[in-house]
């Protein structure tokens, strides 16, 4: 019996893609291949439950990351149980995010875990936000004035309810405000929570006096008059609904704060993932979805990434130790 030619050149064919798919690496079948999960290393409610809950939202509606994203909230540590996790156990994982801003930074100057950015994969910062400082509606504090003048008489009468840990970034935030306006930033009575929601929930509850907050995190209290900001720590204004909200600046205290967001990814992982993840979210800061999430949050466009991030984060750390030192938190 004749061997038909066609037939043994198609199966030739058929073996060579067998083995090549065989042998391909799993990246070769395009990244990502899995479902994607974000850390948020805060409780939900505030800046980086935002931030990771509302990258995820615009990557999926956006169409640029087809494979399910799933939001995971690990407080602890502003930050240093979630870094320890992807460095200690997620090492390789390209399908890991997790959510980073200046408290990152601060946990790191603290050299509260054993680690640097050079620890992890950094992949990209995407907008910018600015801090405040708020009172409830009812406070008895209708001014910065009034505070600093509280705090002046009595440091301890004056409590700050802060979403992340002592000497971290919302810490940072008002002893900021105090170092400028001639006292003592070491003798602030910070109350430390597990993420903005809860700082807030405290503010609101009446346990605490004042919260050092990011602007995106009490927008909808500020709309709905809950709450009352002493001081937005920006050089000027931000406008829309916060126009009437004064500048530390114009009160005559010269502190301002930005809060810049971003993501890193675990030690170790792919070119090919880090990439993907570079491009992907430089794609995602263009897009009209992403457009009115800035609006809603009252965040600003701000977009770097792959190694300018890396350079941008170690400049942060350099930067954030400085301070540390100025304000008495760190020797």
């Amino acid at each position: 019996m004749r061997e038909h030619p066609i037939s043994r050149t198609g199966l030739c064919a058929l073996g060579a893609l067998l083995l090549g798919a065989s042998l391909a690496s799993p990246g070769s079948a395009g990244f990502p291949e899995k479902a994607i999960e974000i850390i948020a290393p805060a409780n939900p409610g505030g800046g980086w439950d935002l931030t990771s809950r509302s990258t995820a939202k615009v990557l999926t509606e956006e169409k640029l990351v087809t494979q399910p994203i799933a939001v995971s909230n690990m407080p602890g540590g502003s930050g240093a149980v979630a870094i320890s996790h992807a460095i200690t156990r997620r090492k390789g994982d390209g399908h890991l995010l997790i959510a980073a801003s200046p408290s990152l930074t601060f946990t790191l100057a603290l050299k509260r875990v054993p680690y640097t950015y050079k620890d992890v994969t950094p992949i990209a910062a995407i907008a910018t936000d600015y801090g405040a400082i708020v009172v409830r509606k009812d406070s008895p504090y209708k001014s910065l004035k009034d505070l600093l003048d509280a705090y002046r008489k009595n440091p301890a009468d004056v409590s700050v309810a802060g979403g992340s840990a002592p000497g971290s970034q919302d810490h940072v935030k008002f002893a900021k405000v105090i170092k400028a306006a001639g006292m003592d930033p070491t003798k602030v009575k910070y109350v430390p929570h597990q993420g903005g929601g809860e700082a807030m929930a405290s503010l609101l509850g009446g346990h605490t006096a004042v919260a050092p907050v990011d602007i995106s995190e009490i927008v909808g209290q500020v709309e709905a008059g809950e709450v009352r900001i002493l001081a937005v720590l920006s050089d000027k204004r931000l406008g829309g609904s916060l126009k009437n909200a004064p500048t530390a600046v114009e009160q005559g205290v010269n502190a301002t704060f930005i809060v810049w967001r971003g993501f890193y990814a675990a030690p170790g992982i792919s070119k090919e993932a880090a990439d993907f993840w570079v491009t992907t979210l430089g794609k995602m800061v263009k897009s009209e979805g992403w457009k009115k999430t800035l609006q809603a949050n009252k965040w600003f466009d701000y977009y770097v990434g792959g190694a300018e991030y890396a350079r941008f984060l170690n400049e942060d750390l350099e930067s954030g130790e400085t301070l540390l030192k100025e304000l008495g938190f760190l020797k």
